[in-house]
């Protein structure tokens, strides 16, 4: 009877150990908030990475970043830039897909993220998406952009280069001044900004062959040969920059130029410029 009563014991205590397993196998971890339904995850790829991406982090840094973290892998990261699943997620409206080498540079808002470990590059795009669809799509943007004869794409492509001309945000307005100067000038027909051809040089150029680099370059070298804004944003910009391609300072400038203490120094006339390379150290004036 003692032998009964232990053997019942013992098949009470598997048939817990059996219920306690099928329990944790069957356990539905929960996802980071602002995941996509479709992805699903196990207990082991449950761990969650932390990342942050500085303002004006182009597509291909921030693909490294990711890969160098363990969320995904550079290359699925970047072909999910190139062919989002769903592009109705775009704060802006993109209307020259060919035009642009990393589709959705300017869109990856910059920020401090959490991701799954090992997610897809889908997974995080849509992340980046989501919050920048929090960030930007806003009706006080989206009406001052009407004012200013703008579609949000490119007060996204204004920013862009703002959030590279002007270092720091004490003068994003100064420099959105003079390029909205510019594109609102017959006698300035291109903006002659170099960080455009600095970006075709580092980030264009080492990742695409040479007859398709020549193309891209016609579509943002608004140094020589484009007029207007470039094709495409030439990073992801912040909310100064932004802001700043929303509310630009009133000026007459159509020049600046900056020195090695990121001095900046705004002229109205080429003459006025030219005295203020010679101030800026800047040789050949």
């Amino acid at each position: 009877m003692k032998k009964i009563k232990i053997l019942a014991a013992l098949a009470f205590c598997v048939a817990l150990i059996v219920i306690f397993v099928m329990i944790i196998k069957n356990l539905s971890f929960s996802k980071p908030e602002g995941e996509p339904e479709t992805e699903t995850y196990s207990q082991q790829s449950a761990a969650t990475v932390t990342v942050t991406i500085p303002e004006g982090t182009p597509c291909i840094e921030i693909a490294e970043l990711l890969e160098k973290n363990g969320v995904c892998s550079k290359q699925e990261f970047l072909d999910a830039v190139a062919n989002p699943e769903n592009k109705a997620k775009i704060p802006g409206v993109i209307e020259n897909d060919s035009e642009r080498p990393y589709l959705l540079e300017g869109y990856i808002f910059p920020d401090t993220y959490e991701f799954y470990a090992g997610c897809s590059g889908q997974a995080a795009l849509d992340r980046f998406l989501e919050n920048a669809d929090r960030k930007i799509n806003r009706d006080d943007y989206r009406e001052r952009a009407d004012e200013l004869g703008l579609t949000m794409d490119e007060v996204i492509i204004i920013a862009s280069i703002i959030q590279e001309e002007a270092g720091n945000p004490a003068n994003m307005k100064g420099v959105s001044s003079v390029i909205h100067n510019r594109l609102n000038s017959r006698d300035f027909p291109r903006l002659q900004c170099d960080v455009a051809v600095a970006y075709l040089q580092k980030y264009v150029k080492p990742y695409y062959d040479r007859e398709t680099y020549s193309v891209y370059c016609d579509y943002y070298n608004i140094v020589t040969d484009r007029k207007g804004l470039p094709a495409g944003a030439i990073s992801n910009p912040g909310t100064d920059a932004i802001e700043a391609a929303l509310y630009p300072d009133d000026t007459d400038y159509y020049y600046f130029v900056t020195d090695e203490d990121e001095n900046y120094y705004y002229a109205e006339t080429w003459s006025e410029h030219k005295a203020n390379c010679r101030k800026a150290g800047i040789p050949g004036y």
